[in-house]
């Protein structure tokens, strides 16, 4: 990295530090207000984990990725949602806190990875085009040894080619990170599969990331996009942008909503998007429809 990168990533700490610690804190506020379970309800959620697991209680849920350039679905990101059998649909905030809990997250991770591949197969023979499927991963999952062998185990079981599919690194748990993460990391992006930063902005820290892991795309948090309605919060964002650039990382800019910004994030020179101005997440069913619909 070169002496002008290093100045300008002192500057963005200091100006990232406090957006993500606002966008903390407002994450942390709507959690509060909206928190009507009990601690013997995420007690019940911990202790019932294995068994949702077995009984192939996880849905799918699919948020296209757009190319800016052109405007097309070029790839998508796979939630999940937890389809609990009295309390109906859970989201990820909610379950994912109980999934590591119960220690069953690479157990959840590889399952959500396996149903995202039969996605992917389903869509190579509709000859849907799309270039990857996105699945998140806890930073535990990819701390341990035979994660690497695990997912291509499961992408030659299903039959579909590694660089179809991407590892998105999410922000929880960051102090697993260790010297097995990285070699994880490695061998993932040297089997072919592709490698993204979840949330960038959200965690300033996820800065080191961009050179120290083989990162091919990083996701600029929505946090960012709404600090960019202000000259400061531009400057900041294009810099960062530049900074993903000269390391070699593309950027695809999260929770865009609105066309204005649209029109900023073409300017700013992000190649890919994603977010409620084109599409909402969709069930897995919904988006195979969808790609069929675009199949030339």
């Amino acid at each position: 990295m070169d002496n002008e990168n290093r100045v300008f990533l002192s500057v963005v700490l200091g100006a990232g530090l406090a957006a993500g610690a606002a966008f903390v804190n407002h994450k942390q506020d709507h959690r509060a207000e909206n928190c009507t379970h009990s601690a013997g309800a995420e007690k019940e959620l911990i202790r019932r984990m294995p068994e949702f697991l077995l009984d192939d209680r996880f849905r799918l849920v699919v948020q296209p990725v757009i190319e800016l350039q052109t405007g097309k679905i070029v790839g998508a990101e796979v939630l999940s949602r937890l389809e609990h059998p009295e309390q109906g649909m859970i989201l990820p905030d909610r379950f994912i806190p109980a999934v590591e809990a119960a220690g069953l997250h690479a157990e959840f991770d590889c399952e959500i990875f396996r149903k995202s591949c039969i996605l992917m197969h389903k869509l190579r023979q509709h000859r849907a085009k799309l270039q990857y499927l996105s699945c998140n991963f806890s930073r535990m999952t990819l701390s341990e040894p035979g994660t690497p062998d695990r997912l291509c185990r499961i992408a030659r079981e299903i039959g579909v080619p590694h660089e179809c599919m991407a590892v998105e690194i999410t922000e929880r748990a960051r102090d697993t990170d260790n010297d097995q993460f990285c070699e994880n990391l490695i061998d993932l992006k040297k089997s072919g599969f592709r490698i993204l930063v979840d949330d960038l902005g959200a965690g300033v820290t996820s800065l080191r990331d961009l050179w120290t892991y083989p990162v091919d795309v990083v996701k600029i948090d929505r946090s960012l996009l709404l600090a960019a309605e202000t000259e400061q919060g531009r400057s900041v964002f294009c810099r960062l942008r530049d900074l993903a650039d000269d390391l070699g990382c593309m950027v695809l800019c999260e929770g865009v909503e609105t066309e204005a910004q649209h029109r900023f994030v073409v300017e700013a020179g992000c190649q890919y998007c994603q977010g409620f101005r084109f599409y909402r997440p969709m069930k897995d069913e919904q988006f195979l429809c969808l790609m069929n619909e675009k199949i030339e």
